[in-house]
Formats: C-alpha cells, sequence, structure tokens
C-alpha cells in the first residue's frame, strides 16, 4: 500500500501548536510502523520557510525521494477574497500533484487550514479516485458557531465547505472517543466512516532530573521565584482561563501568597487585555510568552501542580504531557479531557469556580493526594503511544484500500475493465507528462480558473513545469535507490 501524507499541519502556524508536533509525531510513527507499506510526504512549496525542517525531522527514517514539493501561484489565502480563484486552481494543482504519485491512500494532517496563510487543502476537487482519511481534532466553531463564525461570514463559508470535506473523505481519524461521537452525531456520519486513533506525547515528556543552577537560571529567565501552578495551551475563551484566574484569587490567602499562576506559551492580546481588569494588586499571574520544548518539559517536571480547565477539548494534549513526566494533574470533567485524564479524583466542573478553588488546593495541599495522581499519571500516560496510534491508523487504511479494490475488481469482473499495471511512485512514462498538464488544464479551463492575464499565466505555467520537473526528480531517486540496493 501506498500511503501519501499531506503534512501541511506541520508548515502553517500551526507548527507552533499542539497540531504541529501531533502531525509530526505522528507522521514519523507512521513512517516507523509503516512495513512492507511505502510512505511518502508531499509539502507545499508556497511555505517555503518550513520545508527544510520538516525535512530534517525526517531524514534520518525517509529516503529524501519520498518527499515531495508541490507548488502553485500564490498567495492563495482565502482572507483576501481576491485570492479565492487562484485558491481553488491551487487545489486542483495539489491533487493532480498527489495523484500522479499514485498513491492506495492520500491522508490530510491537518483539513482546515488555509483562511490565513498559505495552505491548499481539499477533497474531491479534481481526483474523485483515491481514498482520502483525515486527522479530525474537534469541531469547536461548529458547536460554538456565535463565538467563531456568525461574526465572519467569509469564515463561515469557508469553515464549513471544509466540515464538507469531512463528510466526502473516505474515513476521518478522530484522536479521541468524544471527537469520534461529536462528528457522528454534528455531521451525521456513520459510525464505520469515524474511527479514534487517539494521541500520545512525544518521548522527550518524561520525569527529569535537573541540575540545580540550571534551573534556577531558567526559572529566573521567566520570572518564577516560587512554587508554581502551571497552565499551557491556548487562550481563546473556551479554554476558560478567566475562571482559572479566578479559583487562583480564591485560594487562602496562605497559599495564594506562597504560589504563582504561570501560563506557560504565547497568550492572545485580548486575553492579556481581559486579565488587566482581572488582576490584584497580590496577584502572582507570569506570562512567560513563547517557551522552549526543554524548557516546557521542566516546567512539567517542577510544577506544584499543572491545571487544564478548558471545557472543550477535541483531546487534551497538555494534559497527557503533563501527566508523562509525573505532574499532579487537576482537568474539566468535559469534552475529552476525562478519558486522557482517567482519574475521576482529580476533575472539577470548569464552570464552577469555587469547584475549581477546591480542587486547586487539594491539589496544592493534600499530600495524599498528590502521591496518588503522581503515581496514577505515570500509569495513565503509558497507555498512549504513537506506535500504538500509527498502527491504528495503517489498519484503518488497510481496510479502507481493501474494500475499495474489492470494489474496483467486481466492477472490474462485470465491465470487463483493464486495470492499469502501477510502478514505483513518480514512474509513470515521460510520454504522459503531456497528458498529465493538459488534464490538469482542461480541469482548470472547465472551471473558469485559467488566468487571462500573461504575468499570471506565466506563474501557472512555472508551477506546472515545476510540479512535473519535482516528478522527474522522483523518478532518478527511484532508480538511485534501486541502483544503491543491487536491484
Amino acid at each position: 500500500m501506498r500511503i501519501v501524507l499531506d503534512m501541511q499541519g506541520a508548515q502553517t502556524q500551526s507548527r507552533l501548536r499542539g497540531i504541529g508536533r501531533y502531525t509530526l509525531a505522528f507522521a514519523r510513527a507512521v513512517v516507523e510502523e509503516s512495513g512492507d507499506h511505502e510512505v511518502h510526504l508531499v509539502l507545499n512549496g508556497l511555505l517555503n520557510d518550513s520545508i527544510e525542517s520538516v525535512k530534517s525531522t525526517f531524514q534520518d527514517i525517509l529516503p529524501a525521494h519520498r518527499i515531495h514539493v508541490w507548488n502553485a501561484p500564490g498567495p492563495v489565502q482565502l482572507i483576501h477574497i481576491e485570492n479565492a480563484a487562484r485558491l481553488a486552481a491551487a487545489e486542483v494543482l495539489r491533487e493532480a500533484f498527489i495523484q500522479r504519485l499514485e498513491p492506495d491512500l492520500v491522508h490530510i494532517t491537518s483539513l482546515f487550514e488555509g483562511y490565513v496563510g498559505d495552505a491548499v487543502t481539499s477533497v474531491g476537487e479534481h481526483d474523485q479516485h483515491t481514498p482520502v482519511s483525515i486527522t479530525l481534532y474537534d469541531l469547536i466553531p461548529l458547536l460554538n458557531r456565535d463565538q467563531y463564525l456568525s461574526d465572519n461570514p467569509r469564515y463561515e463559508e469557508y469553515y464549513m465547505s471544509k466540515v464538507e470535506g469531512l463528510k466526502k473523505a473516505a474515513i476521518n481519524l478522530a484522536i479521541s472517543d468524544f471527537s469520534r461521537a461529536e462528528a457522528a452525531e454534528l455531521l451525521g456520519i456513520e459510525s464505520q466512516l469515524i474511527a479514534n486513533k487517539s494521541s500520545a506525547a512525544e518521548p522527550h515528556f518524561r520525569p527529569m532530573v535537573y541540575e540545580e543552577g540550571w534551573v534556577d537560571q531558567m526559572l529566573n529567565r521567566y520570572g518564577i521565584s516560587r512554587p508554581f501552578i502551571l497552565y499551557t495551551g491556548g487562550s481563546d475563551r473556551r479554554k476558560n482561563l478567566v475562571r482559572l484566574i479566578r479559583a487562583y484569587q480564591q485560594l487562602p490567602k496562605s497559599e495564594h501568597q506562597r504560589t504563582q499562576l504561570v501560563f506557560a506559551g504565547r497568550m492572545s492580546l485580548d486575553f492579556l487585555h481581559e486579565v488587566k481588569s482581572l488582576r490584584r494588586a497580590d496577584d502572582k499571574l507570569v506570562f512567560t510568552d513563547f517557551i522552549a520544548e526543554e524548557d516546557l518539559v521542566a516546567l512539567y517536571n517542577l510544577c506544584e501542580c499543572f491545571v487544564f480547565p478548558s471545557w472543550h477539548e477535541g483531546f487534551g494534549l497538555p494534559v497527557l504531557e503533563a501527566m508523562s513526566c509525573g505532574a499532579v494533574v487537576v482537568a474539566a470533567n468535559a469534552a475529552s479531557v476525562p478519558e486522557v485524564l482517567g482519574e475521576p479524583e482529580a476533575l472539577f466542573d470548569p464552570f464552577e469556580v469555587d469547584d475549581i478553588s477546591s480542587k486547586l488546593r487539594t491539589a496544592l495541599c493534600d499530600e495524599a493526594f498528590r502521591e496518588r495522581m503522581r503515581a496514577h499519571a505515570l500509569r495513565q500516560s503509558s497507555k498512549f503511544s504513537w506506535a500504538a496510534t500509527a498502527r491504528f491508523a495503517i489498519s484503518v487504511w488497510e481496510s479502507v484500500v481493501n474494500e475499495k479494490e474489492g470494489l474496483e475488481a467486481r466492477a472490474a469482473s462485470v465491465h470487463r475493465v483493464d486495470q492499469k499495471p502501477r510502478g514505483e511512485a513518480g514512474s509513470t512514462r515521460s510520454d504522459a507528462f503531456g497528458e498529465d498538464v493538459l488534464e490538469v488544464i482542461e480541469a482548470l479551463r472547465e472551471r473558469n480558473l485559467l488566468p487571462v492575464e500573461d504575468e499570471a499565466l506565466l506563474k501557472l505555467a512555472e508551477a506546472l513545469y515545476s510540479n512535473q520537473a519535482a516528478t522527474k526528480v522522483v523518478e532518478v531517486g527511484h532508480a538511485v535507490s534501486a541502483d544503491e540496493s543491487g536491484d
């Protein structure tokens, strides 16, 4: 089975968030667990500043000729309506490029990309034959339309078009049972078309022992001078950080004065502005802004407790990361968080400030509770692994491809359709290159997407040539690989 992974989840601004970490870790695990299957990665040439970083992540486990870069005329980010036609054309070029690799299945690591930034994702806009699989993180904007969609009709139209993409996919791989059930209910997708592949924390999230001098230097760099309660993640409304601050302010005076509440990572300007109206003179709130991964691991290891008050998550990866480091974790009894945390005793009502504050006090003061939670954290986190996640995904893909091939074989036997043999990716005969280009041009013409200006036509021609040349490089790569292996 030839699997093509669209890696744009590790190329856009998402690469700075959980989606980026998830994309890279999942893709590496798929490569490592692929066995006899053939894995290829495709990257967006419009997101050029991230290409080398992604390539370097796989240089030790994947041959260079299995990493492909496609191009299209840009810009295509849909926040500017004048880019709409270029985006539609880029969807055709991307799908045509991937189709030329002759995959058995294409997996999109992050579908909801491209409104801000030059990502391009689509399902069935050109290639309506190859099965498409999609990582399904959550449907938070769909459930909270007033907050995320209603004020921006163009973004709402974009978002709903991606939702339609989920419905057209051969399989959606949800990251939690909660996300799977939510999608089945909201989208009316049959349950067999959604599977829970779960998630995992990367191996470097683990209990650590640090030199005291390094710890002091690191904590001083972020303005942390006391035992601290840690939060990391986003800062939009569902993260529930205003209630967290109020819960911290309600702690007994002794606990409030001896601790700090640390927000690790970059918080939005809107949230920071809101904090100004909440802050008290005796508050000890710390905002680290961007934080290096090594430092985040250390903060998980060093915190008095980790708190996660979000009332809607597709998975809640910070909870798993903190537990993997042996932290005492308390979190919201909402959405997917309970299945990740796995301990009812550590849950609180995210909409009740008193309950959040009470659970924080327990996490800080009850030593028996703290010991139970430390032991539970390591037991629970060991149940999640990227290898298991990848193996499950591959098994699901095998089922999808086998079902498709069975249907095609039955159709061929009835209609006596000859099956086209397939070689290595990119090894189609050179005389088919022109046919491929003409097919793309005709597809653009049918959609009224061919530009009329000379400069725009030239850019399209350059992209088509670049994509064609990239496929030729693939052929050379396969030839060299075969020669070196003695085949």
